[in-house]
């Protein structure tokens, strides 16, 4: 998600990496590849980029949030700020 997006409310203890963003990449490539992470964007289309991109830099445990962000704040969960 951008950053607006993400300020506007996200899913609590979300990190914020922007898939469009210039270091996505490196950003990415920093984290805990043995870890597990639901990935979402907004409606689910840039999270399975994320989702590609992240299987390359050898993460396994991936899970792309299907319908994205906005299906789980419509399914009734309540978003941080």
């Amino acid at each position: 998600r951008t950053q607006r997006e993400f300020d506007q409310g996200h899913i609590p203890n979300a990190v914020l990496l922007n898939v469009n963003g210039a270091t996505f990449e490196k950003d990415a490539a920093k984290l805990d590849r043995s870890k597990t992470y639901l990935v979402h964007c907004a409606a689910g289309i840039r999270s399975m980029k994320a989702c590609n991109i992240m299987r390359t830099l050898d993460f396994t445990n991936l899970y792309n949030l299907k319908g994205g962000f906005n299906a789980w704040a419509d399914a009734g969960n309540k978003p941080v700020k």
